[in-house]
């Protein structure tokens, strides 16, 4: 009796698929579990402090308690998340672009599938963009040179 060999070829794309979410799902998981850790630590620390000192003031607890990491200041993660929805979509654009010209340049339409990936960048990136309007905004600078002095500096030039 023959024992043919076993051909997973017809199920690789659902295998690909199934692996990449399982991939993803592990991502926020751990992302999940850390977040947890983290403020399970910052609780044992406040516990911690209030033992030791009782008079703890409300500053020292709120900046225990502050999710922002220091030396980051407010409005960096706005610019940040506008920064990479461009990033991502000049690589959506860009993605798009190489397709195009493997196709004129070999004849091949296969290269076109590189579209779809384009799309997802472009889409991606936008929504990056879209979502940064929801976190918090950089303070305004007051501009360093005040209009009154403005005569002076030119007439010292």
């Amino acid at each position: 009796m023959d024992n043919p060999a076993v051909s997973f070829a017809p199920y690789a794309g659902v295998i690909a698929g199934a692996t990449f979410w399982a991939f993803i799902a592990v991502l926020v998981f751990i992302s999940a579990w850390k977040r947890k850790k983290i403020e399970t630590l910052r609780h044992e620390t406040a516990r911690l402090l209030i033992e030791k000192n009782p008079a703890v003031d409300a500053a020292t607890l709120a900046q225990l308690f502050d999710p922002r990491l220091p030396g980051i200041e407010k409005g960096a993660t706005h610019i940040s998340m506008k920064t990479a929805g461009t990033i991502v979509i000049a690589l959506g654009l860009g993605l798009c672009m190489m397709g195009l010209c493997f196709t004129f340049i070999t004849g091949d339409r296969t290269a076109l599938g590189l579209s779809g990936p384009a799309a997802l960048l472009l889409v991606l990136g936008a929504g990056i963009i879209f979502a940064a309007r929801f976190v918090p905004r950089p303070p305004a600078k007051v501009a360093e040179t005040e209009v009154s002095e403005l005569p002076k500096k030119v007439s010292e030039l």
